[in-house]
């Protein structure tokens, strides 16, 4: 059962400061998270919480109060998309001839990135498990939850900065950590030695897609190890629909080839690294937000 409170929440914002959010104000840093749908079900006959990517789909119970909290803050019918934080902030955006705190905004029109409130709790999934044991040993395991539009999307840098990268239609936004995150990074190297992308859940889950010809030596077969047993365990335990959702992943990232995809595998929990400091994107440029204003789908 998840529900969602309607209780303020701490942003690190530029210089060192922080701002406290209530629930339907602005949101003063980047929209990021996994991303579900609020939506009225025809074969379930009530609303439901979607999550998406092609023609994979999946229903579950909504947070209890989230149908309200987005009614009352302006979107229309109490439903639409949001997208949950790995500090459990649910956002959402709002238009902004329905929004009434449009002077508090960055911006005074199209869609205004808004806070909704805290995601407490855990959804029942049929066959996806989004909120795992963290891997002990080895210290890495297949992900099991989402393996797509599930976390904050993160990239470790040649420079081994982790950076918020978002791609504007005219400009490139890359948003700092307010937090320094040598142990998380150092973790990453460990197993992909090429920059790329780190995801962070709102379960406080770690998940990367591992290339096979990129796994460094000393840990290479660790991995096949790993993986060959995952495989036997899935099928021994008729793991299917995550089987497929790895599967899928595979092909994802290998131009339809499993052999040639990138594996995904979870790295652990945000507070086992870096005193369990969450990333923050720093949003220093207010380009951004004029930009987000004009797209109702991103992310």
């Amino acid at each position: 059962m998840t529900s969602l409170e309607r209780v303020p929440t701490d942003v690190p914002i530029q210089d060192g400061q922080e701002v406290v959010v209530d629930p339907g104000d602005p949101w003063p840093s980047a929209y990021r998270g996994s991303k579900y749908s609020l939506i009225s079900s025809r074969k379930h006959h009530q609303l439901v919480m979607a999550w998406q990517y092609d023609d994979l789909q999946l229903f579950f119970e909504p947070p209890s109060g989230l149908f309200e909290a987005l009614r009352d803050i302006g979107k229309r019918d109490g439903k639409g998309s949001v997208v949950i934080t790995a500090g459990r902030e649910v956002l959402t955006k709002v238009e902004a001839d329905r929004y009434d705190r449009l002077d508090r905004a960055p911006v005074s029109d199209g869609w205004i990135l808004t806070y909704v409130g805290k995601l407490r709790g855990e959804p029942t999934l049929d066959g996806i498990n989004v909120n795992p044991k963290p891997p002990k040993n080895p210290p890495v395991a297949v992900w099991e939850g989402f393996p797509f539009n599930h976390g904050e999307t993160w990239s470790v840098s040649a420079q081994n900065e982790l950076l918020w990268i978002w791609e504007g239609r005219n400009y490139s936004y890359r948003f700092q950590s307010a937090f320094d995150h040598p142990e998380l990074i150092q973790r990453y190297r460990e197993y992909r030695q090429p920059p790329g992308r780190v995801y962070v859940t709102e379960f406080g889950h770690i998940w990367v897609n591992i290339p096979p010809d990129s796994v460094p030596e000393t840990r290479s077969d660790e991995i096949n190890t790993m993986y060959a047993e995952w495989k036997r365990e899935a099928n021994r335990a008729q793991k299917s629909a995550i089987q497929r959702l790895v599967r899928r992943r595979l092909e994802a990232t290998g131009d339809g080839n499993t052999e040639d995809g990138q594996l995904p595998v979870h790295l652990g929990r945000v507070d086992r690294f870096d005193d369990g400091l969450i990333p923050c994107a720093i949003v220093d440029d207010n380009r951004y937000f004029v930009e987000t204003s004009r797209r109702q789908e991103m992310q």
